[in-house]
């Protein structure tokens, strides 16, 4: 997952742009486009196809990458054009630094749907991860263009921009991720700090703003999720 700043402009030093820059090219997010339907998951060996693919997809979020790689290899066999199950094994590799193998299947989903804005995206964050801005920018670009509406290729449209030092063109990627979702506090603490370190201070400071009331919206959810069954509201505070 893309790892956010988290920074608040209060009490802080001046940020060099070169410590913004080394903050945002972060670790890219992965796409795996699992689809949401689960059918009834008995055991591992009655699974349906789209059950055994999210056990799969439970098994990544979980950093069990090997159980993960072993039943989406077994969807595979059993479909080699199931563009959910090449998607998360791209991802999985990924994560495994298995570079090689991620561009692979990016590149064997993008043969079955080449409109598949998640593969080009994957594709991208090989490239990146490779050291191969101008290949990284090329695919990040053809994922939002093809889902303009795709707010993780922006974000790592974002980094890869940072990378390549078009810091305007990065404000530009996070600007339109928040039009997108205007609640990415995360995505508004990063745009933030590159605001600051470009000296636009006043636009830093409307960014940040916004970013703490989402942040104090954030936590206060985060803790009533965690409060017990029933326990008042008051409690969580305490």
């Amino acid at each position: 997952m893309v790892m956010m700043l988290n920074q608040q402009p209060q009490g802080q030093g001046q940020q060099t742009l070169s410590q913004v820059s080394s903050q945002l090219m972060q670790q890219p997010t992965i796409s795996q486009n699992i689809n949401s339907s689960v059918g009834k998951i008995s055991d591992s060996h009655g699974l349906s196809s789209i059950g055994l693919l999210e056990l799969a997809h439970r098994e990544y979020q979980a950093v069990d990458y090997e159980n993960a790689e072993k039943h989406c290899m077994q969807l595979w066999r059993q479909d080699s054009t199931n563009t959910g199950v090449l998607l998360l094994l791209s991802s999985i590799h990924f994560q495994c630094r298995r570079l090689d193998k991620s561009a692979q299947f990016s590149t064997l989903a993008i043969k079955q749907n080449p409109l598949l804005a998640e593969a080009y995206s994957n594709l991208g964050n090989v490239y990146k991860e490779r050291g191969q801005l101008p290949e990284a920018l090329e695919n990040y670009r053809r994922a939002v263009r093809l889902k303009p509406d795709f707010i993780d290729g922006y974000i790592n449209l974002a980094a890869a921009l940072v990378a390549a030092r078009d810091m305007e063109s990065a404000v530009q990627a996070y600007i339109t991720a928040l039009q997108y979702n205007p609640d990415l506090y995360c995505v508004r603490s990063d745009l933030g700090n590159l605001l600051k370190a470009l000296g636009r201070l006043e636009e830093a400071k409307i960014i940040w703003t916004r970013h703490i009331l989402l942040s104090a919206k954030h936590f206060f959810w985060t803790s009533l999720r965690r409060s017990s069954t029933g326990a008042s509201l008051s409690n969580i505070f305490l």
